[in-house]
């Protein structure tokens, strides 16, 4: 729990200190001067200056913030009931609106360009992983493994257990997980997929439902798994039935299997021992097999069936900088996309708003586990989730509300066509506004995440 904890915070921190440095840069550019660099709110634990800037790590590591010249002129006009001021030289109010605008445009360019060098860095190293090929199970010809007797998207629109996917939408698709991620950006969109069908190519409209609690697309299909072993449990009911890697499984107790579904559908009527049917080679093979299963009652096999493994292309750093861009720009879209839902009540925010808390916990969890996979599995998971994380704050301090990013970046536009300051007592009102408003959504968040661990996580 601690060192999950530890790298969450590292993540978290590394995505801040960028955020940062994008504002600290462009200001210092534009003469501002900035008094205070901050990881972290709250009482600092250790600090030192350097020219005009002291440098500061504070107690509470979840956020952090550049302290600009100017806060105490503001401070004065404000006590003053005064309608304007006149800034100092290196006061952020002294520079002009545009300069402010890059200014504050710059936390977010700089965390989207963090993400843009995280992905590219995924891309240049470089990764295998295992999926399906690209073959469905219709998830409602099974409500008694899926557990939902409603008829299914895919069943709805036509397509059927045992079909191959081509594509969808013109979009090639080679294994089941290249349909997964399609069909998850999409929900209620209608989609034309062509599929194959007893050698016949068949041209299928289906629309994905939004599954409430990822807000992400749901077509209602499963992968195609072929009952062909890939690996046993040593000392396991398997190798102690004889089932060795290679061997395809054809039926349970005379019942036929033509997949990983049926198969444990048979396993189901049957709870104590079953007779396998097993084409080893050329050969029959029939043993006995006693499944094992859990305290909820569920199915716990002690073997595996054959996966697809793929590889990503052999890109050098130059070439995987477009997929890196690409990666970035499409995260956004889906960043914007699932924003919408939430606001259009499709996606239950208990379950799909993380604050702070969980934020943290995710990413330590989620890093901790690729690098028990090995050093490059974990370095490419820890890229790609600060990667995400990076691009969903790029969007959230972008948002039009006082006290963010994107609220003072509008005040700045609005100065420059206007051509003067706002008065500070108006100035604060916005200030509070977004202020409180930034608050009450910390607090559903920390709310959701409180929820989250008391469920177990």
């Amino acid at each position: 729990m601690i060192t999950t904890i530890f790298i969450g915070l590292i993540g978290l921190g590394i995505i801040i200190f960028i955020h940062e440095l994008g504002h600290f840069l462009v200001a210092k550019y534009f003469g501002i001067t900035v008094e205070a660099f901050a990881i972290g709110w709250g009482k600092k634990i250790f600090s030192f200056t350097r020219g005009e800037t002291e440098y500061r790590i504070n107690i509470f590591p979840m956020g952090g913030y550049c302290r600009m010249k100017g806060e105490e002129e503001f401070r004065q006009a404000l006590s003053a009931k005064l309608d304007s001021f006149t800034p100092s030289a290196g006061s952020l109010f002294y520079a002009s609106p545009l300069k402010r605008v890059a200014t504050f445009l710059a936390g977010p360019v700089f965390t989207f360009l963090l993400a843009v060098m995280l992905f590219t860095g995924v891309w240049w190293i470089g990764y295998s992983y295992q999926t399906y090929e690209n073959r469905i199970i219709i998830t409602s010809d099974y409500p008694d493994i899926y557990g939902s007797e409603d008829l299914s998207p895919a069943a709805q629109a036509g397509l059927q257990t045992g079909d191959y996917i081509r594509s969808i939408q013109g979009e090639p698709v080679e294994t089941f997980s290249d349909l997964q991620q399609i069909i998850s950006a999409q929900p209620e969109i209608s989609l034309e997929i062509t599929a194959v069908r007893d050698g016949n190519v068949l041209s299928i409209t289906a629309v994905p439902r939004i599954n409430r609690s990822t807000g992400t697309g749901y077509l209602g299909v499963g992968p195609y798994i072929e009952p062909v072993i890939s690996h046993v449990q040593p000392d396991g009911s398997a190798a102690s039935a004889g089932l060795k890697p290679g061997d395809r499984i054809t039926a349970v107790d005379s019942t036929p299997v033509n997949h990983s579904i049926e198969l444990y559908r048979a396993f189901a009527s049957t709870p104590g021992s079953s007779e396998l049917k097993v084409q080893r080679g050329q050969s029959t093979i029939t043993m006995t097999y006693i499944p094992r299963y859990n305290q909820q009652g569920l199915l716990q096999p002690d073997f595996s069936f054959q996966l697809v493994e793929r590889q990503t292309p052999d890109y050098n750093f130059f070439q995987a900088i477009g997929p890196g861009i690409a990666e970035s720009f499409e995260t956004f879209v889906l960043t914007i996309k699932g924003i919408g839902m939430l606001f259009s009540g499709s996606v239950d925010t208990s379950d799909a708003v993380a604050g702070p808390l969980r934020i943290t916990y995710l990413m330590g969890d989620i890093t901790s586990q690729g690098f028990s996979a090995g050093f490059r599995q974990g370095i490419i998971t820890l890229f790609r989730l600060i990667g995400f994380i990076s691009i969903a704050l790029t969007f959230a301090n972008l948002l039009p509300i006082p006290a963010l990013d994107g609220g003072q970046i509008l005040i700045s536009l609005y100065e420059a066509i206007r051509g003067k300051m706002i008065s500070p007592r108006k100035y604060y009102i916005l200030q509070m506004i977004g202020f409180s408003l930034i608050m009450f959504i910390f607090l559903l968040t920390l709310m959701n995440d409180i929820s989250f661990f008391a469920r177990g996580g």
